[in-house]
């Protein structure tokens, strides 16, 4: 029996104008009737998945920044959060900048970009939220701004976010976690944080079973949250990597697939009650 729900959100809950079509709010309100759980997992921002958590109307905590950060909007509490150590988030970004890589600093409230470009336009158009222009490198204002980050993110061509990727891999090999949430972004988290161990944890707070959780996603940071799921779905619009741990391959966001996977377990009486086991 499924009790929690876990979805990414870009490429696999939202539609290709990054918002939420009728037919997956209403499976979410259908599985939340039911008594189950509704987590909204992604590498987003608080101020970009408030909207979308208020919309559906979840009741159970967001994981945000890659599972950096649980928190519940209903109660207003962080159930748990880690962040990037500042020398660390330091070094990594100097080192993208040495290599002329375009990054972007998440402190725990807004984002920090050095200047506006078209990759600059084009990711605050999908998440709905407007960065902080420095107009100096990142490293400079986190110099003057010296603090932890809930992550880094490198926005480049899929070939650069590849490159750079295994550079950084390669140059940290302890500190930090890297993962691409689409080909052209590369997403850096605190050592050992990825959306799986921290759904896993965010379930045993909230006392449901690994067997009790199915998981959607879509991107190489949605791997490790496929395969820690008892039921890990991937996206047919999904990368190689997380087609190759799913249980299941579900339609495309574009044809609303979360829903008809939850339609389905729902009318075979396979999603229950969130507080009580079935």
């Amino acid at each position: 029996m499924i009790r929690l729900i876990a979805s990414d959100l870009d490429d696999t809950l939202l539609n290709g104008n990054s918002d939420l079509n009728g037919r997956v709010i209403k499976a979410l309100h259908a599985a939340m009737d039911a008594g189950c759980g509704i987590v909204l997992c992604s590498g987003r921002m608080l101020e970009a998945m408030l909207p979308l958590a208020k919309r559906i109307g979840v009741n159970a905590p967001m994981l945000l920044y890659n599972g950096a950060m649980a928190y519940d909007y209903n109660t207003d509490q962080t159930i748990f959060a880690d962040q990037l150590p500042y020398e660390t988030a330091l070094a990594i970004t100097e080192k993208c900048e040495e290599m002329g890589y375009y990054i972007q600093a998440y402190p725990g409230k807004n984002y920090y970009c050095p200047k506006i470009t078209e990759g600059t336009k084009k990711y605050a158009w999908s998440i709905k939220v407007e960065p902080t222009c420095v107009n100096k490198p990142i490293s400079e204002w986190m110099r003057e701004h010296p603090s932890g980050m809930q992550k880094l993110l490198i926005i480049d061509t899929p070939e650069g976010a590849d490159k750079i990727k295994a550079t950084l891999e390669e140059a940290f090999p302890h500190g930090a976690s890297f993962a691409k949430s689409r080909p052209q972004y590369v997403e850096v988290s605190p050592e050992g944080i990825n959306k799986g161990a921290s759904l896993l944890r965010l379930a045993k707070h909230l006392g449901i079973e690994r067997d009790e959780v199915m998981a959607f996603g879509d991107g190489q940071n949605d791997v490790a949250m496929i395969q820690a799921a008892g039921t890990g779905v991937c996206m047919v619009n999904g990368c190689p990597e997380a087609k190759a741990v799913a249980d299941k391959i579900a339609p495309s966001n574009l044809e609303d697939g979360v829903a008809q996977v939850i339609e389905e377990y729902l009318k075979n009486g396979w999603i229950g009650g969130m507080n009580a086991h079935d």
